[in-house]
């Protein structure tokens, strides 16, 4: 993930079921300068870890079938450009979301959204 993550012109990431080897994913300081979406499709993260801010440019982050993943990082609560997380049937992230929705709106950020899409295709707004 290094690798991608120092390409100086990424602005869209999706990774799937093969794309990602691993259980914990930690990005690096410095990576990933100009990511605005960011896609994770069926990969089985358990952990991932993010101790600086992640992404600083990220808008959209959509996370579908992520069942092992139980927490998205705190510090996504401290990205300014982030505009929407899109949870597609990921169930244990849901709180950490919200978490990052109310850190968000403490800072006065009242444009992020978070949406909900359940197994039956509907989608609500937490």
């Amino acid at each position: 993930m290094t690798i991608i993550g120092s390409l100086p012109n990424l602005e869209v990431l999706k990774l799937s079921s093969n794309a990602f080897v691993g259980s914990e994913w930690n990005p690096i300081e410095g990576e990933f300068l100009r990511l605005k979406f960011l896609l994770l499709s069926n990969i089985d993260l358990v952990k991932w870890r993010a101790e600086h801010i992640p992404f600083p440019s990220l808008e959209t982050l959509e996370l579908r079938r992520m069942y092992s993943l139980k927490e998205i990082p705190k510090s996504f609560g401290e990205i300014a450009t982030l505009r929407l997380i899109h949870l597609v049937r990921t169930y244990g992230v849901r709180d950490s979301a919200k978490e990052i929705l109310l850190e968000q709106e403490s800072f006065g950020n009242d444009g992020l959204q978070v949406h909900v899409t359940d197994g039956k295709g509907r989608t609500y707004q937490l």
